[in-house]
């Protein structure tokens, strides 16, 4: 009874000290965040002992939380293309916290970063393509998820119809149409001296999928 006493508390100290001195090692050949050429070079996530074990860490330790790196992993992936203060403001994180969880996730290569002009977002790996990302991200923007919801109702659509439609001004709309025309997503054609809108046929079918994930 006193040697299974002393093997029980020798095993708590080990673990204890694990618990300390161990953390998650992330085994990868790349530095920052992947992109899409970078997959193939990362390594499997590995769990230090204290998290396979269930371990919890004090309150000073909350950035090694297992728990909070698959919260994150998980609405990411149910939310792609979401951007870090997303992130930080839906799950209700600090911004140490979430950085420190998405520098593990993206080493680890379970999650991607794309770049949308001033913004980071994040995918989930090997999941979309370029052109998946590229669209999704576009979609993240509320006024151009509203234009492209709207043409995907209907045929087409005239300019002024669009702008009631969706309540923005002329200056605002004409902006954000040159800007999806420049991307490829939508067409513009004259019409009795008109200007009506519709979804570029190659690129419907895929922009009315994006709109079902954002």
């Amino acid at each position: 009874m006193k040697r299974n006493k002393i093997l029980s508390a020798s095993l708590l100290v080990t673990v204890f000290a694990f618990s300390l001195f161990t953390v998650t090692y992330l085994q990868v050949n790349i530095v920052g965040s992947p992109t899409v050429s970078d997959v193939d070079n990362a390594q499997p996530l590995i769990f230090s002992a204290p998290l396979v074990l269930g371990v919890g860490f004090n309150e000073d330790s909350r950035l090694l939380n297992q728990s909070t790196m698959i919260e994150i992993y998980n609405f990411v992936k149910n939310n792609p293309g979401i951007h870090f203060i997303g992130i930080c403001d839906n799950l209700g994180l600090s911004v140490g916290v979430v950085q420190y969880h998405l520098g593990l996730l993206t080493r680890a290569g379970l999650l991607l970063v794309h770049r949308d002009r001033q913004y980071k977002r994040y995918f989930e790996i090997k999941r979309f393509g370029e052109t998946e990302m590229k669209m999704i991200s576009l979609l993240r923007h509320e006024t151009v998820r509203r234009i492209l919801a709207v043409l995907s109702e209907r045929d087409s659509i005239f300019y002024k119809d669009l702008a009631v439609k969706l309540d923005i001004s002329s200056q605002a709309l004409t902006w954000q149409m040159n800007r999806l025309r420049k991307t490829g997503l939508v067409d513009a054609v004259k019409e009795r001296m008109k200007v009506k809108y519709l979804l570029n046929q190659e690129n419907a079918m895929t922009v009315k999928s994006c709109l079902c994930m954002t």
